[in-house]
């Protein structure tokens, strides 16, 4: 992530052992509210959130427009932590955590993760994800009542999906072309991780029960003999840690970009329309994932 000349400076100014860890924590912040670019904005604003003050980081004329924070007494447990709220102070009960490829050049990376993690973010903005939540809960908003999402840009899922509320991963799926000649030269069997791959006669086959859809093998075979398809998304939802920890269950194993936003639309309106409050793997349990798809 790019840092403007006053970021750069402030970070200067920090003990050069935990740099990296400040840099770390400042991009977090900086994610969560959906920039590109670090600004001395978010580095004050994280610095003040871990010393536990609020910070106004607004000009006059700015403060005299931006929207009125929300004062509202179900907030006072999650005011306690900084992630669940905007930079004027008002709540957003999601977060939309992507992957760190694009930024480190990661020889992984098939997408990057933000371009999908900010199009999430702006659908749960559209469908006044946060407002509709918090009048739905009656008593105190905790944090397992907030909704938390990852997209990882390859399924080595670094973001972790598979442990959220509604995880997306990239992957790239391969297939054999039969009019493309194999040499035998063994580079996609030494780079598959799966063992999925075998060669026999000059003939390549691929397991897909052990394939996760990495597209490596594609990617270093140099006669095309193993050709990548277009790029798709694996959506999960329904995961959680805690005391009765759950993977995520697999929604779209092959969801392009707008059949993830529609699996959100579905999702979000199952757990908003659920008369209970029961975090969403419950809820799912409770009506089924096919229900889910149906919907899609």
């Amino acid at each position: 992530m790019e840092w403007d000349k006053s970021a750069s400076q402030l970070l200067e100014k920090v003990p050069p052992f935990v740099q990296k860890t400040v840099r770390e924590k400042v991009e977090i912040l900086a994610r969560e509210r959906g920039k590109t670019l670090v600004t001395e904005a978010e580095v004050m604003a994280a610095r003040e959130a871990f010393m536990g003050r609020p910070q106004n980081t607004t000009t006059p004329a700015q403060h005299a427009a931006a929207k009125k924070p929300v004062d509202n007494g179900k907030l006072s447990i999650l005011k306690k932590y900084a992630k669940y709220f905007d930079k004027d102070g008002n709540p957003v009960l999601y977060q939309v955590k992507p992957c760190r490829g694009a930024e480190v050049n990661c020889p992984f990376l098939i997408t990057d993760s933000n371009v999908l993690s900010n199009k999430l973010r702006n659908r749960l903005e559209e469908l006044n994800f946060t407002e509709n939540l918090m009048n739905k809960i009656e008593g105190q908003i905790l944090p397992h009542h907030t909704m938390k999402l990852a997209v990882s840009g390859c399924p080595n899922s670094c973001s972790m999906p598979q442990i959220k509320d509604f995880g997306v991963h990239a992957i790239e799926p391969v297939s054999v072309d039969p009019d493309s000649e194999c040499i035998e030269c063994m580079k996609c069997v030494e780079t598959c991780r799966e063992d999925a791959i075998a060669i026999k006669d000059r003939h390549v086959s691929i397991d897909q029960e052990r394939c996760v859809h990495c597209g490596l093998c594609a990617r270093v075979c140099p006669t095309g003999s193993i050709k990548a398809s277009e790029k798709k998304y694996r959506v999960m939802v329904g995961g959680k840690v805690g005391r009765h920890p759950r993977f995520a269950l697999d929604l779209l194993p092959r969801a392009d970009e707008s059949a993830a936003l529609k699996a959100l639309d579905v999702c979000v309106d199952m757990i908003l329309s659920n008369k209970t409050e029961h975090r969403f793997r419950t809820v799912i349990e409770q009506h089924g994932i096919e229900e889910i798809k149906k919907k899609i």
